[in-house]
């Protein structure tokens, strides 16, 4: 991002947050330290994933991998204050945005019903770039 470029604040006065992420530790990346600071506030946040991250650890068989990265999520969300994480269960590096992708996001939105929504988008890759196509 240009250092010119000033972010706008983001209201808080809401209660409920969803994260939608491609994979376990995306929100790390991006939003932990906000999530937070909201749920210090008494936000409730729930961390959304779309896979487990099965194919993102080459020394692991992805049978091994998703399951500690799920945990690891899991561990992590935990110390920033959401208590809920969730898998859509999408095989990892084949994310497409078809319709049943978005029926299942637009499901969890329906189920948990946030006020506000954080997720990432595929220009958010910062100086380097864009990020995989799975974001």
């Amino acid at each position: 991002m240009p250092s010119d470029v000033k972010l706008q604040h983001l209201p808080e006065d809401w209660e409920r947050a969803m994260a939608v992420v491609a994979y376990p530790d995306g929100l790390e990346f991006g939003a932990a330290s906000a999530v937070a600071r909201w749920t210090s506030q008494e936000k409730k946040v729930v961390d959304q994933i779309v896979t487990k991250g099965e194919a993102g650890i080459n020394s692991f068989e992805p049978a091994k991998a998703g399951p500690l990265r799920v945990q690891e999520e899991k561990n992590s969300a935990r110390m920033g204050g959401a208590e809920t994480v969730e898998s859509l269960d999408y095989p990892d590096g084949v994310i497409e945005g078809d319709l049943p992708l978005r029926r299942d996001i637009a499901l969890a939105i329906r189920k948990h019903r946030p006020d506000v929504l954080i997720t990432m988008g595929f220009e958010s890759g910062g100086p380097g770039g864009p990020t995989s196509a799975d974001h």
